[in-house]
């Protein structure tokens, strides 16, 4: 039987811990030439951001040491608009649901393990990304934390710097005051870090030893010039060639310029999604590939990440990458079995009968 299961299920039961692990491990594997990554895949109908359109977003990849492969398919319309002065894309929901999946299969027999809604997972697994590459590349010390944003990436991201690093004071800005004020009130109770109200996007930069950036931005939320040796900065916003003229970055090109090391998440969807904001600044040689690697490079232990305290680092979660979704939906599949959770399909509704064809000595491809 195949496990569809839902997001309430997902969120019960895959921790932040356990999805750290899973995450440091499929990086570390795919850097060793184990785990597979496909470049990200999406289009936009139609094509111009400032139009409501419809956005498909499709992610795939293995990791065997998890037995399993895993297609993300996200299905939404989106909108670039601009609020507060500020560009951003919103995914707009007009059916006020998520329409997200991940295709969970069988490394072993092609097979349909589960379907899984991918709402609460997305935002989890980028957090645990965060939380490695974080652990990996922020000083020893690294008390201090500056965040813009505070949505559910916001959230989830805090909660992942948490279970790596010994925070303790966060300066918190959005450009909605109510927002801001409802994140810092309900992130204090949770999880008991002092968060206290930036007074602008300056106020975050100055003196933290990371700055996150968690926000629907499409244009740079801070100017780069304010960054000290030392900082880590890390940005989850990432483009692609999917809409006209559309190069969505959180950070400037001063911070990709200054920076000693930049990491990215997976450098062929890099070049196939045409993520203009960096490559422009490679071809006009203002930034060099000698100064940038793989997040799974560092992790593996291939690269040596940072290597003083004085290094001002950049990590650029470019893409989400289809090894997230085949450790993280493993955990979830595997938890849901032991537990009893989802809801069971029969698995021969996913896949033809071709009997009539192997019996006749065929191996029909589909």
């Amino acid at each position: 039987m195949t496990l569809f299961i839902g997001d309430p299920e997902v969120q019960r039961v895959l921790s932040m811990a356990d999805c750290i692990e899973a995450m440091e491990q499929a990086f570390a594997e795919e850097a060793r030439g184990i785990a597979v990554n496909r470049p990200r895949s999406r289009f936009k109908v139609p094509p111009d951001p400032r139009e409501r359109g419809y956005l498909s977003n499709a992610i795939m990849g293995a990791v065997p040491s998890f037995g399993v492969a895993a297609l993300r398919y996200d299905s939404v319309i989106v909108q670039e608009r601009v609020e507060a002065g500020q560009r951003r894309l919103d995914w707009l929901h007009p059916s006020r649901r998520s329409w997200g999946f991940v295709l969970l299969f069988s490394l072993e027999t092609g097979e349909p393990l589960a379907v899984i809604q991918d709402f609460g997972l997305s935002p989890l697994r980028v957090g645990a990304t965060t939380a490695i590459a974080v652990r990996a590349l922020a000083k020893r010390e690294a008390p201090r934390l500056g965040l813009f944003g505070s949505g559910n990436e916001a959230r989830r991201n805090l909660e992942a710097l948490l279970q790596v690093r010994q925070i303790r004071a966060v300066k918190v800005y959005s450009p909605n005051p109510q927002h801001c004020r409802e994140f810092a009130e309900e992130m204090t109770e949770k999880h008991g870090v002092e968060i206290q109200i930036a007074s602008g996007a300056r106020d975050v930069v100055e003196g933290a030893d990371v700055v996150l950036c968690a926000t629907s931005s499409s244009e740079p939320v801070f100017d780069g010039r304010w960054l000290q040796p030392g900082q880590l900065v890390v940005t989850i916003v990432n483009t692609d060639g999917a809409m006209v003229g559309h190069h969505r970055t959180e950070a400037d090109p001063t911070t990709m310029e200054r920076c000693d090391l930049l990491v990215i998440n997976n450098r062929d969807t890099l070049i196939a999604n045409q993520q203009r904001e960096l490559l422009d600044l490679i071809d006009d040689g203002r930034v060099s590939w000698d100064k940038i690697t793989e997040l799974g490079q560092v992790i593996a232990g291939l690269h040596p990440g940072r290597q003083s305290d004085d290094q001002l680092i950049y990590y650029k979660s470019n893409t989400g990458v289809g090894i997230q979704f085949a450790a993280a939906g493993r955990l979830i599949y595997d938890a849901c079995k032991r537990e009893g959770l989802g809801h069971e399909v029969p698995t021969e509704w996913f896949g033809a009968d071709v009997g009539h064809w192997l019996d006749r000595g065929f191996y029909p491809s589909s």
